[in-house]
């Protein structure tokens, strides 16, 4: 398996020899939230760790760590040394066990930074992954700087080896294994854990909680924020549903370092942006900041359209040319009334109901997910009942609205009342 490390070290090298990116604007916070993993712990507590697993551990990494050490990365996405002494000392651990609940005990709250980092090496020997995974995003949150260079790359290297595996990719022994050990989806167990059916085979068995790592992008140091960056890219490598899941909020910062000083912040923005846009998007425009800054906006539209239709039943509206262009085709096609008529006809319930019928969808209003053959009848619970009316309701409603707004359309079609949710963030 490729080894990540000289990738991170030239990254880091060249950030560590950078000053401080300048502020032009106020610095964009995605998740301001902060817990015991976010950057940076103080920790002040004495533990006294297993004396026999921590010689162990401490031989390992000594030899790990010495420049000419014959190192890589096995199928598991474990570092392993071509030493017989290293060897000898992880088969002993093997046999130990390692628990990697002390493990986060000593990493959170021991004062003693060569027992974190310690703990932070041991991390990667764990048997279960999960374990393991819980254990990475630690990382951020460890004070000392060479402690967290040293533990990253282990890091993307099991995450590679195990970030992207799904349920499907197991034996068929163990996928029955594994339906047995989950609680019967609609009990009180399953509820509790968010269990809603049985596993399907592209259902990802694994995940990583990434705010800490996005947190280390609001630091001002530029080495932690090549850091961050260098690290959620690798991840969004391996499995983009996580940028689709975490990435949105942090696009206004992204796009802050994507203009930073330092060149090394510069590079690994500019990864991390070409990771999650498509693969026609081509190299990034080098000696030209607006056209830097436009081949970033088209990776993120890749990914996070400004018009998105989420479920046919909320649709979602980011400010853009494009909402500005949805918004005109509607006002055009109402004006003039081409693409439906009035209304008169029979609820479901039986009684008399008006709205205004949509005869015909042009393209650009596609995006709306109204169907033709849709009568509507109220927009926020006010009655239309013909094209003047919809537009009239519509412009008053978005007036009155606080933001983000709301548009509620209720509409029938096949006998029965629907209803879809704009909303215009």
């Amino acid at each position: 398996m490729r080894s990540p490390i000289p990738l991170l070290r030239t990254a880091l090298l060249a950030a560590s020899l950078g000053g401080a990116a300048t502020a032009q604007e106020p610095k964009a916070v995605a998740y301001p939230e902060r817990d015991a993993l976010t950057p940076f712990r103080q920790p002040a507590d004495v533990y006294a760790p297993p004396d026999r697993l921590f010689a162990l551990l401490r031989t390992m990494q000594a030899i790990a760590d010495r420049p000419d050490a014959p190192k890589d990365f096995d199928a598991d996405g474990r570092e392993v040394v071509d030493d017989p002494a290293w060897r000898q000392a992880r088969a002993e651990v093997g046999q130990l066990g390692v628990d990697a609940a002390y493990l986060a005990q000593i990493m959170r709250l021991h004062r003693n930074a060569g027992e974190r980092a310690t703990a932070f090496y041991g991390a990667f020997h764990c048997d279960d992954v999960d374990h393991v995974l819980n254990l990475i995003a630690h990382i951020p949150g460890e004070p000392e700087r060479r402690t967290r260079q040293a533990a990253l790359p282990r890091a993307v290297a099991f995450l590679r080896a195990h970030l992207g595996r799904r349920f499907g990719d197991l034996g068929e022994e163990q996928r029955r294994a594994l339906r047995a050990a989950l609680p019967e989806p609609g009990s009180p167990a399953a509820r509790a854990r968010g269990i809603t059916r049985a596993p399907l085979d592209q259902d990802h068995l694994h995940e990583l909680r990434l705010v800490p790592f996005f947190q280390l992008l609001d630091l001002d140091e530029p080495i932690d924020q090549a850091q961050g960056l260098w690290f959620l890219k690798e991840v969004f490598l391996v499995r983009p549903d996580l940028a689709l899941l975490w990435v949105e909020p942090a696009l206004p910062r992204l796009r802050q370092l994507l203009a930073a000083d330092d060149e090394a912040v510069r590079a690994q923005a500019i990864g991390l942006f070409a990771a999650i846009g498509p693969r026609d998007l081509g190299p990034a425009p080098a000696g030209d900041p607006r056209a830097l800054q436009e081949w970033a906006d088209r990776a993120a539209k890749f990914l996070f359209p400004p018009i998105r239709n989420l479920n046919d039943a909320i649709v979602q509206l980011q400010p853009s040319p494009e909402r500005d262009a949805l918004a005109a085709a509607g006002v055009r096609a109402l004006e003039g009334s081409a693409i439906g008529d009035p209304f008169a006809g029979k609820g479901p319930d039986g009684r008399p109901c008006r709205g205004f019928r949509i005869a015909v969808v042009p393209d650009e209003l596609k995006p709306l997910a109204i169907p033709a053959g849709a009568v509507i009848t109220t927009v926020n619970g006010v009655p239309v009942t013909d094209a003047a009316s919809l537009l009239r309701t519509v412009r008053e409603q978005l007036r009155s609205l606080k933001h983000p707004r709301q548009l509620v359309v209720e509409y029938l079609r096949g006998g029965a009342v629907h209803a879809i949710e704009y909303r215009l963030l």
